[in-house]
């Protein structure tokens, strides 16, 4: 679990520096990783399978456009 913490604050770190800005590519990269950690959780804790699921679900669909206004919002 300790590189599902790293790969997180490390996502949400960059995520809310305001002078890091990550390409289309990277912050994929970084949301499908922290989904597929959803994977390993449902095999490592089966009772907890719908929480986990969700939680995939809802890494996959953050959308790039919506993090830009995000960033944007940062400089104002």
């Amino acid at each position: 679990m300790r590189d599902f913490d790293n790969l997180f604050f490390d996502f949400f770190n960059k995520k809310n520096n305001p002078n890091i800005f990550l390409s289309k590519i990277e912050f994929y990269t970084y949301t499908v990783q922290i989904a597929a950690f959803s994977d390993r959780l449902i095999k490592l804790y089966p009772d907890q399978k719908e929480v986990a699921e969700k939680n995939k679900e809802n890494w996959l669909s953050e959308n790039y456009e919506d993090y830009l206004e995000y960033k944007a919002s940062q400089k104002k």
